[in-house]
């Protein structure tokens, strides 16, 4: 089935006369990476597309090829001509239908994606949930059509493979991930530069940050789960971006001595972001919970009209107008009794 459906997105790719690409509405490295590798697929065999991405991307991912090609106009969809639409790493099916529903006509969707959640909202799913990243199912895409995979896509997909495991140092790293960036690397992925937009491009109100988190570590030995919490004030006071902070949840589920960890973060909307990451346990579940989504092990959902109060030394989630420490805002304890 996996390689039946592969042929038939090649077909369809092939044949669309006015295709869109699209990223997932939290733009990230694997979801970027995805959706230009695939955008310089359709290049390389003499096909235009369109890049959409809700969000500006960020500076760090800027070494991409053609990145510039990106945009974050939504009424490019306003087009009745559009016959194809590819989302990838996306599990919000409401995210793609508020696009697809601008187009006056009847494009065929497909959708890309590694999520265990995701609830299969195209005409055509390639949802491989064993995959370590959507990069990953683009590259096996690539694979299963024989297509040779030059320098652009191989740097594009690296990027996306390296991003969703944390440079190989998460649960997602699999034997199939270790492999694919080896052949990403011989056939000429820009590493150096994959590498630094992991690692070297944190700026000293960045790390600031990341060390209030680190103070802020709150251990609840009764359900195996550890908190911290990032409130606007810091971001702000520090000068630094949601992205710059992005990948602190996988830096310390990777030195934490506990199970499971969750990340709450204050977003410039006015919610209160939540990112969880486990060695064991299916954070999917709470993410689900809360209308969000994820992996078994990386998931995270946002709660919308919230914020980050410290009450009485106890760093609790308001909302509602109710104030609660974390554990019993997010009910942890219904998903993880030891």
């Amino acid at each position: 089935m996996e390689l039946l459906t592969h042929k038939r997105i090649h077909d369809l790719l092939l044949s669309a006369q006015n295709p869109v690409l699209v990223s997932d509405v939290r733009l990230d490295g694997d979801s970027l990476g995805s959706v230009m590798a695939m955008y310089h697929f359709l290049r390389e065999h003499g096909k235009s597309s369109r890049v959409y991405v809700a969000e500006a991307v960020p500076e760090q991912y800027r070494f991409l090829p053609d990145v510039h090609v990106c945009s974050t106009n939504a009424t490019i969809f306003d087009d009745s001509t559009i016959d194809l639409v590819v989302v990838f790493d996306c599990s919000e099916a409401a995210f793609v239908e508020s696009l697809v529903e601008r187009i006056d006509g009847n494009p065929t969707v497909i959708n890309m994606d590694h999520h265990k959640t995701n609830p299969r909202y195209g005409h055509v799913n390639q949802v491989l949930v064993d995959a370590p990243a959507t990069a990953e199912v683009v590259f096996r895409f690539l694979e299963a059509n024989h297509v040779v995979i030059t320098k652009h896509v191989s740097t594009c997909l690296l990027a996306g493979l390296c991003f969703d495991t944390n440079m190989f140092s998460n649960s997602a790293t699999n034997e199939r991930a270790l492999d694919t960036a080896s052949h990403l690397i011989l056939h000429g992925a820009r590493v150096q530069d994959v590498i630094r937009t992991m690692f070297q491009n944190r700026s000293v109100g960045a790390l600031k940050v990341w060390g209030a988190a680190l103070e802020r570590l709150t251990d609840h030995p009764e359900i195996r789960v550890m908190t911290t919490v990032l409130t606007r004030k810091d971001i702000e006071t520090h000068q630094v971006t949601d992205d710059e902070i992005d990948g602190l949840s996988n830096f310390l589920n990777l030195v934490a001595d506990t199970d499971t960890l969750f990340v709450l973060r204050e977003t410039k909307e006015g919610g209160v972001k939540v990112s969880g990451r486990s060695r064991t346990q299916d954070v999917s579940k709470i993410a689900s919970a809360h209308g969000g989504g994820g992996h078994a092990k990386a998931a995270g959902f946002t709660l919308v009209n919230a914020c980050i109060v410290e009450k009485d030394t106890v760093w609790c989630v308001s909302r509602n107008n109710e104030t609660h420490p974390i554990a019993h805002a997010l009910r942890f304890e219904e998903f993880f009794r030891v």
